[in-house]
């Protein structure tokens, strides 16, 4: 976790700052322990500004925003290692034996240790956290570097004197890292990259070229779209102009060339009417659905005419997309204005022959390749009634080549997996969180539509239960958001490290990743562009869509080279299925409002619930993750039929106390006051008779202590409440069950079974389904009247699609659409009573981070 930045300029700019904050925000899903921002002027003057809190506060609290400068190093810190305070927030700035400062995100394991060896060389340490550890190791060898020279050195000297400090430095650290380090000096910037993400750019803009390095790749593609792919044990120094890269443990060079990132980077800022990125990445959800479907299972038609004239002009398509890639690589912005003007009248003149009968219809349609972005630049800035149909068909000629990349990745995909199940191998799935979750959904996906077992591992159970067992020619499909979940690594790494010869296949949303570019033999993009909320929806939707189509391209290569028997039913129906999906989502969001809220109302007080689903395992812990997540109430995802088989024990008499039992509690004890004070004995009672009376009666109830010191109307009095006031029975409350179930007869009638056995133990019922009668009289039907008083029901109704498979994702929705209403609810309610630090938060609640990239 954390985040890092590290921004070269050409000059001086007045807006540093406001750029700076603006990517320190753009990095607060990574961490918002602490924010700091260290901006240095073109003359050498150095600013630092740090605290603890939000990349959003902090900024505007400190200033960051109003500063200029020509550097910028920030960072915002998940704490590890070291409290959370202002002397822990990063960047550091060290001047022990030379000038350094810098900033990193990751874990030094060894920090403990370094800081000894630091101090006891003479370093003025000032705090117990890793990134300062590293930066003094830095500056300690850089030091030693510049001792050898005369007078500080020329600028060639001290960047060889860099070079050498970070290779010698990187010995001495243990641990995964990223990090960004200055000598002020010569306002040489370096990035290293060991084990945690890291991402470089270059570009220009109107105030001057620059270079940025940062953990983050979509805070780089906000500012340029031309990267330089940085891989693991690489580190680079650089200026606003050039950049040099090396091997941060042997110091060899490497040659690389910069590339135009594939990746679409949308609007990342919050739009109208949403209040939250949560909200706004539920209600995405159809959009990034049909993307999906856009690239696997394309029917466009001007997809089809561009793969027609490739086939037939293969060398004037291939003229057009050099002409389209030179000029999208420029960063000189009136470079790139001078030539838009000739590629423009170019691309028209050579396209239009070819879209002669789409022309009319061209000018409304969005641009969708990794290129729609420059496309619609080049709209804005000089399109026309002749061009903007030129560059539409443009951009279906790389919306064609990025079909047909996914095509040969899926095609690769089929054709390991079918040679694995052929020779009796094993594929496992191995992910972390939300995408272990859907990985659990994928199981039940290949086994009912493929007819084949992929068992689904958290990395540490894969490292106790598989890896010694793991044989040549078995699969593992990892599924990460990220591309730089950190266990995830480790795993291929030691399997690696075995000597085992696996065909690794990842599926993520970032393909500019250590994953995707140094641990896949195979891997598979989710395209459901950025996501800035910490907890995963829109991509969570995607994995599911994406594992579910490779399900379904599975079975019919099964079926079409009879490998295995797949019905022709089978095959169509979920064929046919994959186009609902954005439909469904789209009903989902759409017409469960009301019974959402209702049930969010009933529910975000409560202290713990558990999510019962049957035959959707993968389901229910996503539920129940994300209610976790957002609202901080413990919450359990089982399958249904396993609640009986311990956990239930919570129904009934327990000791689980929110804040509706504190309530009954406090109402319970003001009817002790009054007790008293009606009392013949109580008319003359004083506030000091009232408050050991109050004490007296706690004491007993709570901790069984006999009263002592009081008077003989005290005793009496406390003897009476006693005997008719039960403390404990005021604070017990029903205890929440949300059950999701399919459509299938067979699971609601478990369902049903489920919801009887349950409630006359006490529990409030909840139901996430289809419309079903039978399973809605079993929710809303009286129970005991112990418990009747309480008792509480909903149902949320999803839109009927009589499937089992469907369900998954309309349920999953409903579960987010709930969370969010929970913490909603909940935030409010804490901010109403002023409860500081409560960490109720739909986009960043408290002590989790989007990328997990440490141990």
């Amino acid at each position: 976790m954390c985040g890092v930045i590290g921004l070269r300029c050409e000059k001086d700019r007045e807006d540093l700052g406001a750029v700076a904050s603006r990517l320190l925000r753009m990095l607060e899903y990574r961490g918002y322990d602490s924010t700091g921002a260290l901006i240095q002027k073109a003359g050498g003057e150095i600013t630092l500004r740090k605290d603890v809190g939000a990349p959003t506060i902090i900024t505007k609290k400190l200033g960051i925003d109003k500063l200029g400068g020509k550097l910028f190093c920030g960072q915002v810190r998940w704490a590890t290692f070291g409290m959370v305070t202002k002397e822990n927030a990063q960047p550091h700035d060290a001047r022990c034996h030379t000038h350094l400062y810098g900033a990193h995100n990751g874990n030094i394991t060894n920090c403990d240790q370094l800081k000894e060896w630091l101090v006891a060389r003479g370093n003025d340490v000032k705090s117990d956290n890793d990134g300062e550890m590293l930066v003094h190791t830095i500056e300690h060898f850089f030091a030693i570097a510049l001792k050898k020279l005369k007078k500080g050195g020329t600028r060639e000297q001290r960047y060889a004197a860099l070079k050498t400090a970070i290779i010698e430095a990187s010995k001495k650290m243990v641990g995964s890292f990223a990090a960004v380090v200055v000598d002020p000096v010569t306002q040489l910037m370096a990035c290293i990259k060991a084990g945690s993400s890291l991402y470089m750019g270059e570009g220009a803009d109107a105030e001057g070229k620059f270079i940025i390095a940062s953990s983050d790749l979509a805070s780089v593609l906000s500012l340029t779209k031309i990267i330089y792919p940085i891989k693991e044990d690489e580190f680079a120094l650089y200026t606003e102009s050039k950049v040099d890269f090396y091997n941060v443990k042997t110091g060899a060079p490497i040659k690389k060339a910069a590339v135009r990132s594939h990746l679409k980077v949308e609007e990342t800022e919050l739009k109208k009417p949403f209040k939250f990125f949560m909200e706004q990445e539920i209600f995405s959800e159809v959009a990034a659905s049909n993307r999906v479907l856009n690239y696997f299972a394309d029917k466009s038609p001007l997809v089809d005419l561009a793969r027609k004239v490739t086939a037939k002009n293969p060398r004037l398509v291939s003229g057009l997309k050099a002409e389209t890639l030179k000029l999208a690589s420029l960063t000189n912005v009136e470079e790139l204005k001078a030539a838009s003007r000739a590629y423009l009248d170019s691309a028209a003149e050579k396209a239009l022959p070819f879209i002669k009968d789409f022309r009319p219809s061209l000018n409304t349609l969005p641009f969708e390749s990794y290129l729609a972005e420059f496309f619609g630049e080049l709209r804005a800035s000089g399109g026309s009634a002749r061009t903007i149909p030129a560059l539409k068909f443009m951009d279906a000629l790389f919306m064609l080549e990025e079909i047909e990349d996914i095509n040969a990745r899926v095609a690769g995909f089929v054709k390991e997996l079918s040679a694995c199940y052929k020779s009796g191998k094993t594929a496992y799935f191995v992910a972390c969180g939300t995408s272990y979750n859907a990985a659990k959904c994928a199981s039940v996906f290949f086994n009912k539509i493929a007819g084949i077992n992929i068992t689904a591992y958290l990395p540490g159970d894969f490292r106790a239960q598989c890896l010694d067992s793991v044989e040549n020619g078995d699969i593992l499909i990892g599924i990460s958001q990220s591309g730089e979940t950190k266990d995830l690594i480790d795993v291929f790494n030691q399997v690696k490290e075995a000597g085992k010869k696996v065909v690794y296949i990842n599926i993520l949303n970032n393909v500019n990743s250590t994953i995707a570019l140094e641990k896949s033999d195979i891997f598979i993009p989710l395209h459901c562009g950025p996501e800035i909320a910490v907890p995963a929806t829109k991509s969570f939707i995607n994995q599911l869509l994406v594992l579910y189509v490779l399900a379904v391209y599975l079975a019919g290569h099964f079926s079409e080279k009879k490998i295995k028997a797949v019905s022709k039913e089978t095959l169509e129906r979920v064929r046919e299925n994959l186009y609902l999906v954005p439909e469904l989502i789209g009903a989902v969001i759409k017409n469960t409002r009301d019974a959402v809220e209702q049930a969010g109302i009933d529910l975000f007080q409560e202290p713990s619930l558990h999510i019962l689903a049957t035959g959707m395992q993968g389901i229910a812990r996503e539920g129940a993750l994300k209610v976790r997540e957002v609202v901080l109430n413990h919450t359990e995802g089982f399958e249904a039929p396993e609640f009986k088989h311990g956990p239930n024990t919570i129904l009934g008499v327990n000791t689980i106390f929110g804040m509706e039992s504190v309530g009954g509690l406090v109402n319970k004890l003001s009817d002790t006051i009054k007790y008293a004070i009606r009392r013949k004995a109580g008319k003359n009672f004083t506030a000091e008779s009232l408050a050991r009376i109050f004490h007296a009666v706690s004491d007993y109830a709570f901790f069984d202590l006999k009263a002592s010191g009081l008077s003989a109307d005290e005793s009496e009095i406390v003897a009476g409440i006693l005997k008719e006031h039960n403390f404990f029975e005021s604070m017990y409350t029903n205890y929440p069950l949300v059950f999701v179930t399919g459509p299938n007869s067979r699971d609601i009638n478990l369902t049903i079974s489920q919801i009887n056995t349950h409630k006359i133990r006490g529990a409030n019922i909840y139901v996430i389904a289809e419309e079903n009668k039978v399973l809605r009289d079993a929710a809303e039907k009286g129970v005991a009247p112990m418990y009747s008083k309480a008792y509480k029901n909903g149902y949320i109704v999803l839109p009927k699609t009589d499937d089992d498979l469907l369900v998954f994702f309309t349920s999953s929705v409903a579960l987010q659409l709930l969370a969010l209403e929970m913490s909603v609810r909940k935030m409010n309610f804490l901010n109403r009573l002023e409860i500081e630090d409560h960490g109720v938060h739909p986009d960043s609640p408290k002590n989790v981070s989007k990328s997990i990239t440490v141990d």
